[in-house]
């Protein structure tokens, strides 16, 4: 405030008193309500059944032969059946798009009861944490694999990568808000920050490809 606290009708006390009431206000206000969860888990779990579908078609499409052109194969680093036929794509012993088919079925359902707004118990939220916990640990290994070891992006598999921080991050907020995981200060500020979170991870994503691809996009466009 400018403005000069001898003509002021407020003291230092007042002023700060209004201060703290105005950011208890701010940090009260819910960034991820039970209903806006519920529709980023539905939403990015309905896209994520979608991208394992398309890569379970294109998985058949090899298997019934091994030099299928695939609609998603756009060059040598742009392609998703350069991605299927390694190791990364059946981390588990099964194809992931499996993986990718039940851990979405589960959490739309799980979005859909949030959405509902139901009073669910601590044991399932955390549940589910855990399970959303395990999907983005297991999207930075896979990025971290196509980028280094790979060489090469999977377009549906960037749509998995792109729905999942913000479902896994939304998530966090919406447990440290109901006070489900329990901290304080500038860990809380950062914690309920979830889109800026889940653009940090896309700008992270897409600074790392620039450079990682770098000669392949300046053969491309030069």
């Amino acid at each position: 405030m400018t403005e000069d606290l001898t003509t002021s009708p407020y003291g230092e006390k007042d002023i700060a008193a209004i201060d703290a009431q105005i950011r208890a206000e701010q940090d009260a206000k819910p960034r991820a309500s039970q209903r806006t969860v519920g529709f980023v888990l539905l939403i990015g779990s309905v896209l994520g059944i979608v991208a394992s579908f398309a890569l379970m078609q294109d998985k058949l499409a090899i298997l019934a032969d091994a030099n299928a052109s695939l609609a998603c194969d756009i060059n040598p680093f742009i392609s998703c059946g350069t991605f299927i036929q390694t190791w990364q794509a059946q981390t588990f012993g099964v194809p992931n798009m499996y993986l990718g088919f039940i851990g979405f079925s589960i959490m739309g359902v799980v979005g859909a009861l949030h959405l509902s707004r139901l009073a669910l118990p601590r044991w399932f939220q955390w549940a589910t944490f855990g399970g959303l916990a395990f999907a983005f640990a297991f999207v930075l290994w896979l990025s971290s694999n196509a980028l280094f070891a790979i060489h090469a992006l999977c377009p549906w598999c960037l749509l998995v990568w792109a729905v999942v921080p913000p479902m896994f991050w939304s998530f966090v907020t919406f447990l440290v808000e109901e006070g489900i995981i329990e901290v304080r200060g500038l860990v809380r500020t950062v914690l309920r920050s979830w889109i800026a979170l889940s653009l940090a991870w896309y700008a992270v994503v897409i600074v790392a490809a620039f450079f990682v691809f770098l000669p392949e996009w300046q053969a491309m466009f030069f």
